[in-house]
């Protein structure tokens, strides 16, 4: 099936973003600079799609605080359009992430509207023919939105009979995902992504159809169990970044609406896990959501700019 549009279920919702010097140890204290609040989660890889030509939208939930207000004006600043109206009476959520010197992310999350998905709620999304349908494992975690995705993406019919695809990145809490969640979710994605250490959690489970296991510098690989893949294993070399890695947050979920943007494109298996071989390519993960893309910018990190003064927002 030919992708022609992106659709957002992994939850979005707002980062703030703390550049430490080393992480605090237990009961002590560090001074950091404070890189400010962007919109984070699941907005990395609609970004990434959408700037390079795949059409995507937000099925989520957002909030009506400053917070859902900071996240509607990325999408929209990037051309993405939410299907479901702000949530009354709550607010988006937030993450508080600590980045260390080598680019290595530290997450503590403080969910809001965007974990209360519910089976109302994905009752009025309205899927079309070649629809990818985007779910990520934090969604899984939340006690209101996991049962309800669970059961709305069983219900859907599978690709090959005019369904959507369903692209699945169970995350760093995949850990913390309910065995029977995770397994029926793995058994109907039609493409996971997963990093090498994520990949531990789904050594027990029957293999997904496409597996893209991410090994940071040293590239990506596709693994492939579905007899129609026409492919086994591809690995993909790694890409040198074109400065100093600010920070890897939004690295994987960026790499994913790459690939996504490049088989829409019709790039075929063999080459589509190393995203886009030529043109405009995000600068970064979408903090990246208020700034245009430029040539030349690497998929997987934030890069410090070479220009004198310039910041890492």
């Amino acid at each position: 099936m030919r992708v022609s549009r992106l659709v957002g279920l992994a939850s979005i919702l707002i980062d703030h973003t703390l550049a430490v010097p080393a992480l605090p140890e237990r009961g002590g204290d560090v001074i950091a600079h404070d890189l400010g609040p962007a919109a984070g989660g699941g907005i990395n890889a609609l970004v990434a799609a959408a700037r390079l030509g795949l059409p995507a939208v937000h099925a989520g939930r957002h909030g009506t605080g400053p917070h859902g207000a900071l996240v509607r004006d990325a999408l929209r600043h990037n051309g993405i359009d939410c299907l479901l109206p702000a949530t009354p009476g709550r607010d988006t959520g937030w993450c508080l992430a600590l980045v260390e010197p080598s680019g290595e992310r530290t997450f503590v999350t403080a969910p809001g509207a965007e974990s209360a998905q519910d089976a109302t709620s994905l009752a009025a999304i309205v899927l079309r023919p070649g629809d990818a349908v985007y779910l990520s494992g934090y969604d899984l975690v939340y006690p209101d939105a996991a049962p309800a995705l669970t059961t709305w993406l069983a219900a859907l019919p599978p690709a090959a009979d005019g369904g959507p695809w369903v692209v699945f990145d169970p995350g760093p809490l995949v850990g913390q995902i309910a065995g029977q969640s995770l397994r029926s979710v793995v058994a109907r994605a039609d493409l996971v992504s997963v990093s090498a250490a994520e990949l531990v959690a789904l050594e027990a489970l029957p293999a997904p159809r496409r597996l893209v296991v991410r090994r940071g510098a040293a590239g990506a690989e596709l693994r492939a169990a579905d007899p129609g893949a026409a492919v086994d294993v591809v690995a993909s070399p790694g890409v040198v970044p074109p400065g100093p890695v600010i920070d890897t947050n939004g690295a994987g979920d960026t790499h994913l609406g790459a690939l996504l943007a490049a088989r829409a494109a019709g790039l075929d298996w063999t080459a589509a896990p190393s995203g886009w071989p030529t043109g405009p390519r995000p600068s970064r993960s979408p903090v990246a959501g208020r700034r245009p893309a430029r040539p030349g910018a690497n998929w997987g990190c934030r890069v410090r700019p070479a220009r004198a003064g310039a910041g890492p927002r």
